[in-house]
């Protein structure tokens, strides 16, 4: 110490020294030693970070609460980033908080007492008994000043619901279950040689629980939910609880779960068939207390002594009012912070900005948490909020589009739909879904192993259970409504949308082409409400009348081909997912088909010559795409009605490349979409005459080559049945003919028959040359010397098909 003041620097260095000086006498617990050396430092240096924790530390050991707090308070203001000094600050005021909890209950038992009120260790909470709270005056209220009377209404249309830290112990003190600790934290650690290189799992932050205060739904302790009801906030509590208000209070909840989601199902006893009965229903059981949310430790076996008890220590940390949004309980909302004011409201298609938690409703286990990182420590991989991560941005419907890192669960933009106000920036909110959301909706993978079939939804129910679901919204950015939109950009719109359109089509193996479709048709009635806005063009040039066609664009936007009808989705997705795995069936959107369809004249070639260069290439290019998914597979079931409507479509994309310059790309493909559309219904004459243009335009395409051979060929065996046909009706004919002698019904019917483009394959197989040559020996000179030549062409078709070495 002396010799460090002839060194430079020998204030720093000479509280280096004292502050080791303090920190090996702390390591003695030598509280007093540490407490002179740190205030020493401090004397000359208040604002040493170091010395002010060490000081507040050893106060700790001396039990001077409120002076270790004032020292760990300036600690953290000097260094908010000390965590260790937040820990200790954290649990001075636990303590602090027990004390004051102590000294209160003592003082309440000497004011009764004075006023000649008689005290017991115990006093019931609960009608039946089965929950008394220690230390506690029987002439107290029954419940606590911050419950309102509507909460415990079942008619009422507002909820409470509580967070708050539960512990359970024996009568002799050994922990059963507890919040305070990190899920797992009581259960005993496998040990042993096999254990060393195997890394610690990943440590989950200790959570408080949280439930809905009388919960109809029957999903909560009856020891947790009476016991909660008497507390103030912030405040200790401690009771006696019979082990029949613990598991046993929540069994009729278990079963009902069974009962919906874990049925009898070929896929349930296909998984169980060779498992034992008792085996079978252990699992059973588990798996709806995973689905609950409930403790295994208290749920999973039955209850040997009901009336036994245990100790329970509750505190109550906060209280919120939910509204409930359907008048069911299914879903209810708490918001936490409203909205900007004038900011836009998040709709469909719109890009949020925004953090989430999603989280079981009464563990409060987190299932999805954009705050959430994990933290290397001595203890290894540790699970903590981060607030620094960013928030993530997702397009609303089309959330679960893209890779595992941006994939977003679809519940999530679901819930942006169902507060009625709608959701804007910098709006903080929660909703309790007690029907929870899909599990499919958490990661991609399980989203894609659901949509795939890889996992069945009868083997593996699709739902989390009871959850509670945070929001914090940090920008909503609507979508492009129209050329009518204020956001309105032409051309760019209309290539924004075509984008994220093939983007839509080629991500995730196609599954997400129903999601492309509407975005097409979206650039579709864009197109529609433009060219309806340049009629007038038409007018004026025609003199004011309506230009000749097909009648344009089918009349005003009401009436428009490109019409689209919004519907409410209960059977599909997420989180309000079918009566079961969601909380309100409203909040889905699906887009019907058109209700009037395009066809080749709807559209007046004059109006759409309207259109720009690049207006008219989106026009073709949409009319293209929503053709070909409305007849592929991986669109919803393909009807007779859907196939018409997909021919009409490519046709307008035609007869655009026919009116204007379009790229030969897209030419190329409306026409070899029609053709193949053709060929499907057995046109191929009519495909081949689409196919032409398209192979002068890209005459080296082996693409296409394969596709004009396929049509020439079926067209070639269309024609061959069509002429095979004839002929098996011109032989009953001909038979018919010379039996009655009649030369002039024989006489056209050769003529008919020679006008055919005759095969060999036809003839032999209808074998109609039997007939022909009957004819030939008539005695009408002209029906002979017609069947003679027709005879010879036969012949010379079966030369033709005789092999080289036998002509």
């Amino acid at each position: 110490e002396r010799c460090c003041l002839h060194m430079g620097e020998a204030d720093q260095t000479w509280e280096g020294i004292k502050n080791n000086m303090a920190l090996c006498d702390l390591k003695r617990k030598e509280w007093t030693r540490v407490i002179d050396t740190t205030t020493e430092v401090l004397t000359r240096n208040p604002a040493n970070a170091k010395a002010l924790y060490r000081r507040g530390v050893a106060r700790i050991g001396q039990g001077k609460l409120s002076e270790a707090q004032k020292d760990l308070r300036k600690c953290m203001e000097i260094d908010p980033h000390n965590s260790e000094a937040r820990q200790r600050l954290n649990e001075v005021l636990k303590e602090t908080r027990q004390m004051q909890t102590a000294d209160k209950e003592q003082a309440d038992k000497l004011r009764g007492f004075l006023r000649g009120e008689r005290l017991d260790d115990t006093v019931a909470v609960s009608e039946d008994g089965g929950v008394r709270k220690l230390h506690g005056n029987e002439n107290s209220p029954l419940f606590a000043s911050w419950i309102k009377r509507e909460w415990l209404s079942p008619q009422s249309r507002t909820a409470a619901a509580v967070t708050c830290h539960i512990v359970l112990k024996t009568q002799a003190g050994k922990e059963v279950w507890t919040s305070r600790k990190p899920p797992g934290a009581l259960s005993p650690q496998e040990v042993g040689p096999h254990m060393v290189h195997h890394p610690k799992p990943v440590q989950k932050p200790a959570e408080p629980v949280r439930f809905v205060v009388d919960d109809a739904w029957g999903g909560v302790f009856k020891a947790w939910n009476s016991a909660v009801k008497t507390l103030q906030m912030h405040e200790l509590g401690k009771f006696e609880v019979a082990k029949y208000t613990l598991g046993p209070s929540v069994e009729s909840c278990i079963e009902r779960c069974v009962a919906k989601w874990l049925g009898e199902s070929p896929a349930r006893a296909a998984m169980f068939k060779d498992v034992p009965e008792d085996m079978r229903a252990a699992a059973q059981r588990r798996q709806a207390l995973q689905i609950l949310c409930l403790p295994e430790e208290l749920c999973l076996e039955p209850v040997a002594d009901p009336n036994g008890t245990l100790n329970m220590e509750v505190e109550l940390l906060d209280v919120g009012e939910y509204e409930d949004l359907e008048g069911d309980g299914r879903a209810l909302l708490r918001v936490l912070r409203e909205g900007k004011k004038g900011t836009p409201v998040a709709t469909d298609l719109s890009s949020v900005t925004a953090h989430f938690r999603i989280a079981k409703l009464l563990m409060n286990v987190s299932l999805k948490d954009t705050r959430m990182g994990l933290a290397n420590t001595s203890d290894g991989l540790v699970m903590r909020e981060d607030k620094t991560k960013e928030p993530i941005e997702f397009v609303v419907g089309e959330e679960e589009v893209g890779d595992e890192g941006d994939f977003v669960p679809p519940c999530i933009g679901r819930c942006l739909m169902l507060p009625k106000g709608g959701v804007c920036e910098g709006m903080r909110y929660e909703l309790i879904l007690r029907h929870g959301v899909p599990v499919s909706d958490m990661e991609k993978s399980i989203n894609t192993a659901y949509a795939k079939g890889m996992i069945s939804a009868d083997a593996m129910p699709d739902t989390t259970g009871p959850v509670v679901i945070r929001v914090e919204v940090e920008k909503v950015v609507p979508a492009v409504s129209g050329p009518q939109s204020p956001a309105w950009k032409g051309a760019a719109s209309l290539q924004a949308e075509r984008r994220r359109a093939e983007q839509l089509e080629d991500v995730d193996e196609g599954r997400h082409r129903h999601k492309a479709l509407r975005r097409w048709r979206r650039v579709l009635i864009w197109l529609d409400h433009l060219l309806e806005g340049r009629r007038w063009r038409v007018q004026e040039d025609s003199g004011g009348q309506p230009a000749s066609g097909g009648g344009g664009v089918a009349g005003a936007v009401a009436g428009s081909m490109y019409d689209l009808e919004w519907d409410a989705d209960e059977a599909e997705e997420g989180g309000v997912k079918n009566d079961g795995a969601g909380a309100t069936a409203g909040t889905a959107e699906k887009l019907e088909h058109p209700v009037r369809p395009p066809t080749s004249g709807d559209v007046d070639a004059e109006l759409l010559r309207q259109l720009d260069g690049e207006e008219l290439r989106e026009w073709a290019t949409a009319h293209v795409a929503v053709g070909r998914l409305l007849m592929s597979e991986a669109a919803a079931a393909c009807t007779e009605g859907d196939r018409d409507t997909a021919e009409r479509h490519i046709r307008s994309a035609v007869q655009a490349c026919e009116i204007g310059k379009i790229p030969k790309e897209i030419e190329v493909a409306a026409r070899m979409a029609l053709a193949r559309h053709l060929t499907e219904t057995e046109r191929a004459a009519e495909a081949l005459e689409v196919l032409k243009p398209a192979q002068a335009l890209d005459p080296g395409s082996t693409v296409l080559k394969d596709q004009v051979a396929r049509t020439l060929q079926l067209d070639t065996d269309q024609k061959s049945g069509d002429v095979k046909g004839a002929l098996r009706k011109f032989k009953q004919d001909l038979i018919a003919g010379l039996e009655a002698d009649d030369a002039s019904s024989l006489l056209t019917l050769l003529q008919e028959v020679d006008s055919l483009p005759l095969t060999w394959e036809a003839a032999s197989e209808t074998a109609i040359g039997k007939e022909v040559g009957k004819c030939a020996r008539h005695a009408d000179s002209g029906v002979a010397d017609l069947a003679k030549g027709i005879v010879g062409k036969l012949h010379k078709l079966a030369k033709q098909e005789r092999p080289l070495w036998v002509r």
